[in-house]
């Protein structure tokens, strides 16, 4: 699961990537987090405050260090931010008038698989039963 999510933080936008670095540091501290990344304190700090932002290195380093609790809360911020992302662009080609019909079509497939999932269900999805890029 972690090799999946770490393959789309490219995607990710600056505040984001903000606080996935805030996530970490909370429990570690900014040290320890340095220590952690391979990068100085001063680095997080920038991330943390804003001036900069992690780069994809550093994110999936990030990823790969954290904790459950933490990748939880990381999944947290990345779903959402897929989320507005996706609402944004569908949005956008709506207005546009550029429907792609396969598109849409994998859209409301894995929406319905997802939907399948009540909030007071845990289920996993197969990863057979999940829309490959091939099907597109």
């Amino acid at each position: 699961m972690l090799n999946l999510m770490t393959k789309y933080v490219h995607l990710l936008g600056k505040e984001s990537r903000r606080k996935i670095i805030e996530i970490l540091a909370t429990t570690r501290g900014v040290r320890e987090l340095a220590s952690e990344l391979n990068i100085t304190p001063a680095a997080v700090s920038k991330y943390l405050a804003g001036l900069t932002h992690p780069s994809d290195k550093v994110l999936e380093k990030a990823i790969e260090i954290a904790d459950e609790d933490e990748i939880k809360n990381i999944a947290k911020i990345v779903s959402q931010e897929f989320i507005d992302g996706l609402s944004s662009f569908v949005e956008w080609s709506y207005d546009k008038n550029l429907l792609d019909i396969k598109f849409y079509k994998r859209l409301n497939d894995l929406t319905a698989k997802v939907g399948l999932v009540t909030l007071s269900q845990k289920a996993v999805i197969p990863k057979q039963d999940l829309i490959k890029d091939s099907d597109y």
